[in-house]
């Protein structure tokens, strides 16, 4: 296992729990005092789900190349996490209209990177589906069954 995957999952981690315990990593979270509404006690959330959503990307991609892949997926990641964090919040900490527009403009930002992504990845030949027979590639008297007489010529 590479370097970046054994950080990528330690960055995971800890964006689960700094996530779900902001009061304990002040300095990721800005969680030094009580939050004044329950806006504030879910952005604080959210800033732990980043770094989680940081940690998901270094574990999902191990190479930059080819870019066509590796950003769109970085930003799939990026962003499942800081979701992630944000329903959390919004559970624990009470629902905000204005966060749940968040939810959408997120969950939009994904479907556009998993879009992209689903564009540029080529359907590798395993996946691909057999060319199916078309009306002019079997003309009458086309078939594999042997001709009249067993097959031998005269």
């Amino acid at each position: 296992m590479s370097f970046v995957r054994i950080a990528g999952i330690a960055l995971a981690a800890l964006g689960v729990v700094a996530a779900i315990f902001p009061h304990w990593f002040p300095p990721l979270t800005g969680a030094s005092a009580p939050a004044p509404d329950a806006f504030e006690a879910v952005e604080r959330r959210v800033r732990a789900g980043m770094v989680l959503g940081v940690g998901l990307a270094l574990v999902a991609v191990p190479t930059l190349r080819p870019w066509s892949t590796s950003i769109p997926t970085a930003i799939v990641y990026f962003v499942t996490g800081a979701l992630v964090a944000r329903l959390f919040g919004l559970v624990i900490d009470g629902a905000v209209p204005k966060q749940w527009f968040l939810v959408a403009v997120e969950a939009v930002v994904m479907v556009v990177a998993a879009g992209w992504l689903w564009q540029r990845t080529p359907v590798s030949p395993a996946h691909a589906s057999p060319p199916q027979p078309t009306a002019t590639d079997a003309g009458p008297g086309d078939s594999d069954a042997p001709p009249e007489g067993g097959g031998r010529a005269g």
